[in-house]
């Protein structure tokens, strides 16, 4: 009889294993694009002291949704120990119901314009992001506002 009791217990754990990974594989087929970035608006707020930089996006029709998000990374160098980074991105903003992550220019490290200097500083972000439809770097000092967008070329030379 003891061993009957401990067929009834492992077929009822592996029953609920096998149901939460089913549940967690629907959860992650249907979460619709952009939640990823939904859960980020609602995990940041924005700080009192950047208001200039918040009322500049907002003149020019974005909506900050949230701000000073740093994202955790480990890098392994030669198989030795993961050495730990951060990512840092200004703000999370919307537009016309699209998502754009947004980084303030600042004066030690200025941006530069070209595509392969946009591309060394901002590419990481739309990687890390995919359903972002953009980056918007904003200069409160200069009161500007651009927005990056990448597209993959069909490799043609």
């Amino acid at each position: 009889m003891e061993r009957f009791g401990d067929w009834l217990l492992m077929l009822v754990a592996a029953g609920f294993m096998i149901g939460w990974v089913l549940w967690r594989l629907r959860r992650w087929l249907h979460d619709p694009p952009g939640a990823k970035l939904r859960g980020l608006a609602r995990a940041g707020g924005i700080e009192v002291e950047d208001n200039d930089a918040v009322a500049l996006l907002e003149e020019h029709g974005y909506e900050v949704l949230s701000g000073k998000h740093r994202i955790p990374l480990g890098v392994v160098l030669d198989d030795g120990p993961p050495q730990p980074t951060r990512l840092y991105f200004d703000y999370l903003a919307s537009k016309e119901d699209k998502y754009y992550l947004v980084k303030l220019e600042r004066a030690r490290q200025p941006t530069d314009w070209t595509a392969s200097g946009l591309r060394e500083r901002l590419l990481v972000y739309q990687l890390l992001f995919p359903d972002c439809d953009g980056i918007v770097v904003a200069n409160p000092n200069e009161r500007q506002v651009r927005k990056v967008r990448f597209q993959v070329e069909d490799g043609e030379t």
